[in-house]
């Protein structure tokens, strides 16, 4: 009796042992086997390279603000931020110590920054070309008995020392002996001119109509010189454009894109355009967008103006020494 309940637990002991190993078996057989994926693992998209650039406060930068909202650069691969500065000199001053990569300027900035051993290029120019396109003007106060320039003579008149506006003033006043008062900044140059605290002031063409609505009275034009004294242009540190030259194509191609949309239908950005200018209230009716022309490569035939200023800094002791034009420009 006993030997049969052995046998038969045994049994038992057996068929449980065989039931656990096929229920073990038979779940590894439903767990789905792990295989390589046939899916190519996908590159990472390039990084977008990064431009930081400089404007101020003036139509000019126009082509920069639409690149940007309207994705341009970005489909150009490229990262631009648009930094904003109350001045030239601000800007010139963060371009030097590299807070910045590029920026809309003149040819005049370029040189001086040049002379003080700060490698930067004008990759194009941008407004200035034409006569009709831009400018800046000499206002007199509110009140003021100045009619012309040569009723300047010995008159206080608010300029940016040592800037594009310093020079286009001295062609503009010839021999005439006013006393220059240097105001970096734009909006307290305007201030200045209304409140009467200078008898005089050279603005942008936008910042003189609106003195002129506040009872300024124009002097004169640089347009009124037989063709443009200033010319704005885009500049780019030597570095950068020596390691990304193709960014700089494609900043000048995206800037390009956003001149023909803004030539096609420029009162669809003129309200961006009073923004990016801070032209003021008073004058927005009367405001139009400008036309913008193409960029271009600083030209050959522009030598003998770049000449000109060189010799104009000279003269003022700016500078020391011949800055070469090859050394300032850049041709894609």
């Amino acid at each position: 009796m006993r030997k049969r309940a052995l046998v038969i637990g045994i049994v038992a002991a057996v068929v449980v042992m065989v039931a656990a190993v096929y229920i073990h078996v038979h779940r590894q057989a439903l767990i789905p086997i792990s295989t390589p994926s046939l899916t190519p693992t996908p590159y990472p998209a390039p990084t977008a390279i990064q431009v930081r650039v400089g404007t101020l406060p003036d139509d000019d930068a126009l082509p920069l603000f639409v690149a940007r909202d309207e994705g341009i650069f970005e489909r150009y691969g490229l990262s631009v931020e648009l930094m904003p500065f109350h001045s030239a000199f601000e800007r010139d001053a963060a371009l030097t110590a590299g807070e910045i990569e590029a920026s809309i300027s003149d040819p005049i900035a370029v040189i001086l920054m040049q002379a003080a051993g700060i490698d930067v290029k004008i990759v194009g120019v941008e407004m200035g070309k034409d006569p009709e396109l831009g400018g800046f003007c000499i206002v007199a106060a509110p009140g003021s008995d100045i009619k012309t320039v040569e009723d300047l003579e010995g008159k206080t008149i608010a300029i940016s020392r040592n800037t594009i506006i310093d020079f286009v003033t001295d062609k503009m006043l010839g021999d005439v002996d006013a006393k220059r008062i240097d105001v970096k900044k734009m909006p307290e140059r305007v201030q200045m001119l209304i409140s009467g605290d200078v008898d005089a002031a050279t603005l942008p063409d936008v910042l003189a109509r609106y003195a002129m609505c506040q009872n300024a009275t124009l002097v004169a034009s640089e347009n009124t010189f037989g063709g443009n004294l200033s010319f704005t242009v885009t500049v780019f540190r030597g570095d950068f454009v020596n390691e990304n030259p193709e960014a700089v194509r494609k900043f000048i191609k995206a800037y390009g894109e956003a001149v023909n949309m803004i030539n096609t239908n420029p009162e669809a950005y003129k309200e961006l355009a009073v923004e990016v200018a801070k032209i003021p209230e008073e004058v927005v009716t009367e405001y139009s967008v400008p036309f913008f022309p193409p960029p271009q490569p600083y030209p050959e035939t522009f030598r003998n103006n770049f000449e000109e200023v060189v010799a104009w800094a000279l003269n003022k002791g700016l500078i020391k020494d011949e800055i070469a034009f090859e050394d300032c420009v850049w041709v894609a």
